[in-house]
């Protein structure tokens, strides 16, 4: 034999060498393949119930968005309501529940004073013209003037501002 021949039996091995690597590695990738085909399947199976539930899911949840959305809407159309109904009774009854009270005021000074009763106003004035009679004589002493005195000449020119105002 010659080296010729030697080495075309050693290229014949080698070959049919790599041809059985190459088909052992092609039944190994063909499994993998039917693997992952059965993989893919299954995961088509589970899967696709699954975004049908979550494309109800999403629906639902769209629906619930839309009908607090419609519920917050009118609350704050109600709340709007209400602000705007307070506002108005607010404007038509306070100008006459003041008058009201004024007048009543007035009505319970004056049967007072018929009676001859005095209700600290009264006592207030007597003690401004005292006051003033003191300083008229030539009274070296400075006029007291209390805490009550003062307090009633400011309500009395509030009252006279305020009467004024709402007639």
């Amino acid at each position: 034999m010659q080296t010729a021949d030697v080495l075309a039996i050693v290229v014949a091995v080698t070959v049919a060498v790599l041809v059985g690597v190459l088909a052992s590695a092609l039944v190994a990738t063909m499994r993998v393949l039917r693997e992952l085909g059965s993989a893919a399947d299954s995961l088509r199976r589970d899967a696709l119930p699954l975004v049908d539930e979550l494309r109800h899911a999403v629906r639902d949840a769209t629906h619930e968005v839309d009908r607090v959305e419609r519920l917050v809407t009118s609350a704050e159309q109600l709340g709007e309501a209400v602000d705007s109904a307070s506002r108005l009774a607010y404007r038509t009854l306070a100008s006459p529940v003041v008058k009201v009270m004024a007048i009543g005021t007035g009505v319970a000074r004056a049967r007072d004073r018929l009676r001859g009763e005095s209700d600290g106003t009264d006592r207030a004035d007597r003690a401004d013209r005292a006051d003033r009679a003191n300083r008229a004589d030539g009274d070296a002493r400075p006029p007291q003037v209390s805490d009550h005195s003062r307090d009633a000449r400011r309500r009395r020119r509030t009252r006279a501002r305020n009467g004024r105002r709402d007639a």
